[in-house]
């Protein structure tokens, strides 16, 4: 089973009414025995595709509001609103009797949409500063052994020589707090559900500037979906900025090898004990 098929799989939902779905969290889309926040969004979106009448979540919201334990689960789907074009509904997350993720998303179908498209957003100079030959596989075994999350390891995914903390050349305060990358699930060109999986597939790149920084967790995750892939092969570009109190904001931008962006997603996290972790 290629990535692709093997990502699939792990989005198996069983139906236990017409807007409730159970589901058991899969072990390779896992932070340490914590399920990835990509993969949960993954997972809700296909619940919520399976009940409203449009197959493409285009904006998806999504609060992690408690850690949702490696045991099985509920994803409970409330329709808001449907329309010809459009349809909006929410979906909890619910486990141990309580709500562990709150999602909600605006879907629609790319195959009927049209209109005027400009404005465009190009692929980032910094893809084509270095060759790809020099970048670098995402692998931070020669780091500490066993420190690569699995979800990591579940796709092919070359990182920017500047941007891979872990082994690199560059000082710390020569480095950007971005992460750059080629991405592919080998096997088929991304679907929404994929996309909703990237669009949290970068560690916090503030660890680029400060290096390791232990758990990081994001608290909560916009990703909107502009247009489907053409090819199987992506890049990616994230971008840290205006840490306050802890807090920041993670920005990401999807292309596919035609230059399409196709997906961007915009996140809020917090570094744990920062002020013992950078200002010392």
């Amino acid at each position: 089973m290629n990535h692709f098929e093997q990502f699939q799989a792990a989005l198996d939902l069983t139906k236990v009414s017409d807007t409730v779905f159970s589901f058991v969290p899969n072990s390779k889309y896992f932070v340490g025995n914590t399920p990835h926040g990509g993969y949960l969004l993954a997972l809700m979106n296909k619940a919520m595709t399976k009940v409203l009448p449009h197959p493409s979540a285009i904006n998806s919201n999504i609060y992690y509001l408690d850690r949702t334990e490696p045991e099985p689960a509920e994803l409970h789907v409330e329709v808001i609103r449907t329309s010809k074009g459009s349809s909006m509904g929410q979906v909890k997350l619910i486990q141990n009797e309580k709500i562990t993720c709150l999602y909600s998303s605006l879907c629609s179908d790319f195959h009927y949409m049209k209109g005027h498209s400009g404005l465009t957003t190009p692929l980032p100079e910094i893809m084509n500063s270095v060759s790809k030959d020099n970048f670098k596989v995402m692998n931070y075994e020669n780091f500490k052994l066993g420190s690569t999350p699995s979800f990591i390891q579940q796709l092919d995914m070359l990182v920017h020589p500047n941007h891979a903390w872990w082994d690199r050349e560059i000082s710390t305060d020569d480095a950007e707090a971005r992460c750059s990358a080629y991405l592919e699930l080998q096997g088929g060109v991304a679907d929404t559900f994929v996309l909703s999986y990237l669009s949290d597939i970068l560690p916090p790149v503030v660890q680029n500037k400060y290096g390791p920084l232990g758990w990081v967790p994001t608290l909560a995750l916009t990703c909107n979906i502009r247009q489907l892939p053409q090819t199987n092969q992506l890049f990616i570009d994230g971008l840290a900025k205006d840490i306050s109190n802890g807090y920041f904001e993670q920005d990401c931008n999807i292309w596919d090898m035609n230059g399409n962006l196709v997906a961007t997603s915009r996140q809020l996290a917090k570094i744990l004990k920062s002020e013992e972790k950078i200002s010392s």
